[in-house]
């Protein structure tokens, strides 16, 4: 019995002994940039008080549009083409601008007419306003303001 006691002891010592070899567990991945923009709410384009222009904050019933961005990799810029304008037959002399803020990166950005970008955060949502002016007027229509965005990373 002392035997099979002193036996199972060596045993025991040899299973155990400090000598197990070391692994590297390694983890790898693969990050692929990309930016997605979803615009969740149009913009409403209303006429002001005075007849000069129609806009998202020119009165009651105004909404400015939101455009969200969601981005992996790189820091994405947004950029805005110029503005454009489509009216009634007859609507001549309309000139369309765009402004915008982010709450996010805080890129900020005065009605302009011409073509813009802002830096982005990963996750970001700029609120976007729109207004159009009339040099002639504003025939009985229908106002369709677009701005084309896209979104680039570097």
């Amino acid at each position: 019995m002392k035997n099979i006691a002193t036996i199972a002891a060596l045993i025991g010592a040899v299973s155990f002994s400090s000598h197990a070899a070391a692994q590297d567990i390694t983890m790898a991945g693969t990050v692929i940039s990309s930016c997605v923009l979803t615009v969740p709410t149009p913009g409403v384009l209303v006429p002001a008080t005075d007849g000069t222009r129609i806009g998202t904050e020119e009165g009651v019933g105004g909404l400015p549009a939101t455009l969200t961005v969601v981005a992996l990799g790189s820091t994405p810029t947004v950029n805005f083409a110029a503005p454009t304008v489509a009216g009634p037959a007859g609507a001549t002399g309309l000139t369309s601008e765009v402004a915008y803020t982010s709450a996010g990166s805080g890129a900020n950005q005065a009605y302009t007419s011409s073509p813009s970008s802002a830096s982005s955060d990963l996750l970001d949502s700029f609120t976007v306003q729109g207004r159009v002016s009339g040099s002639n007027g504003f025939p009985q229509g229908l106002y369709t303001m677009t701005v084309t965005v896209t979104c680039s990373q570097s």
